[in-house]
């Protein structure tokens, strides 16, 4: 297995996270607040896993003031992997 494909499958390898990727590929963009309630998941296991997703650079946290607003970031061939695995 390539190298990304270990990355993509130690990222997906968490239910949660999958929660979390599917709806931002669905969706794009989303603050927490929508992430918790489109996972109906709790926020500090929402938050956890979005910092694990964060700095493996899967996914980009952007700061608009007070609200922080996540996205894939495609510039990482391992989140272009997970939004066509998602999306196939």
């Amino acid at each position: 297995m390539s190298n990304i494909g270990n990355i993509v499958a130690e990222i997906i390898s968490s239910k949660v996270r999958v929660k979390i990727l599917k709806l931002l590929v669905e969706k794009e963009s989303l603050n927490i607040s929508a992430i918790v309630r489109g996972t109906r998941l709790n926020y500090r296991i929402v938050k956890e896993n979005l910092d694990y997703l964060v700095k493996r650079n899967v996914v980009y946290e952007l700061v608009l003031g007070r609200i922080r607003v996540y996205r894939l970031n495609y510039a990482n061939p391992v989140a272009r992997a997970i939004r066509d695995l998602f999306t196939s």
